[in-house]
């Protein structure tokens, strides 16, 4: 019996590398002599695995050859190539106001997405999302082994809740991915959004192993990637920057000014309308936007720049402090406000006034969407990591 365990490990262990393989080549195809020379392992261990494999749905023949590589070789061979359909995962990003949710297939392609309104609370929001994955998958004719969703807050994998989630409320007492896993049906996984988005950006760059991303949207929220590895801090909670308390007179007996108070959505629409208010010229209406305020600055608009000023210059302060503490090589900016390309321009302006060399800071290219594809590369991990064992498993 320990032979035959034995035995039946190894294949598992050898077709994982043979998947492996494959999808590292996705969406090209490989041939069977290619996959041995890439993984180490026999021609007749490769051969049997791969029928198996194709056996089981999960791979196929490609219709296009692959190339000949000498001359001495004979007809080139039909290469392999993961099927796309034969696994779905889904991903979502819970947001203060919006929600995206999607569906990727076996090789990353999102096949399905839609954003929709989050709700008033967080049970709302969870419902929704339910309710659009099974719609998304039920369009698809398919279904999902796996889920990642992306909350704003605090997630504690002991307590299965979701804590200081202070832009959507009702979070309490809420056992998110028991409640999730329930009516999806699935193995859900629940990260914050800001860590989730600093996946996405990693997949970008691959080679970028220590950067910092930080949201500035209707809340802050920072993610360390250290030596190519997301840090979680201690219990779960680092990068809570928002709540960082800014420099205040000794002795001064007011409350701190925390940066979500002066970086924030919410409050640079306050400062603008308190520099309107002073008698700062402005062209704006008093409830103008964050994307009109930061335009109607290239326009001169002197109380549309004092706002970007002061938020940049707290952002500056945040983010030396930041840089003293982790020394990371580059700071991407993302979330509403944070992607903005003059909020990241204001900010490096505040910073080469407080620093001879400044971290290299860029805003994201993703987007709205980087929580959601970085919810959609986590739960693709999750599922490459066990499509094995649950495919060719069964056949064994």
């Amino acid at each position: 019996m320990r032979g035959a365990s034995d035995s039946r490990l190894l294949r598992l262990l050898n077709g994982q590398r043979i998947v492996d393989a494959m999808l590292d080549a996705a969406p090209q195809g490989v041939s069977r002599a290619d996959i041995a020379r890439v993984t180490g392992l026999s021609k007749p261990t490769v051969s049997n695995l791969v029928a198996d494999l194709e056996a089981s749905g999960l791979i196929r023949l490609t219709s296009t050859p692959t190339a000949v590589r000498n001359r001495n070789v004979g007809r080139p061979s039909m290469p392999y190539e993961i099927v796309p359909e034969a696994g779905f995962v889904v991903g979502a990003d819970i947001g203060a106001t919006k929600t995206i949710v999607g569906v990727a297939n076996l090789v990353g392609a999102v096949v399905a997405e839609r954003e929709i309104e989050t709700g008033p609370n967080a049970e709302a929001a969870l419902n929704r999302v339910a309710e659009e994955a099974h719609q998304a998958l039920s369009e698809l004719g398919g279904q999902a082994d796996t889920a990642c969703i992306g909350v704003p807050g605090i997630y504690s994998a002991a307590a299965d809740c979701v804590e200081q989630a202070l832009n959507l409320p009702q979070f309490e007492g809420v056992r998110v991915r028991a409640k999730l896993e329930e009516m999806l049906k699935m193995d859900v996984h629940i990260d914050n959004d800001v860590n989730l988005a600093a996946l996405a950006e990693a997949d970008l760059d691959i080679d970028q192993a220590d950067f910092v991303a930080i949201s500035v949207g209707t809340g802050i929220g920072l993610a360390m990637v250290v030596n190519g590895e997301l840090y979680r801090g201690g219990t779960g909670a680092a990068g809570e920057v928002g709540s960082l308390a800014l420099c205040r007179s000794p002795g001064d007996a007011n409350p701190p000014v925390i940066l979500e108070d002066a970086s924030s959505a919410p409050a640079i629409r306050r400062q603008f309308r308190q520099a309107a208010d002073s008698g700062r010229p402005t062209k704006l209406p008093s409830n103008a936007d964050v994307p009109e305020i930061l335009d109607a600055v290239a326009q001169g608009d002197e109380a549309a720049a004092h706002a970007l000023q002061s938020a940049a210059a707290a952002m500056a302060d945040a983010v030396l402090h930041v840089c003293l503490i982790v020394d990371p090589k580059k700071i991407v900016f993302g979330g509403g406000v944070g992607a903005n390309p003059l909020f990241v321009e204001a900010v490096n302006a505040e910073l080469c006034q407080r620093c001879p060399q400044p971290v290299e800071v860029s805003a994201s290219t993703l987007g709205r969407r980087a929580t959601f594809l970085g919810a959609v590369s986590y739960a693709l991990e999750e599922l490459h990591e066990s499509l094995v064992t649950d495919i060719l498993g069964r056949r064994l």
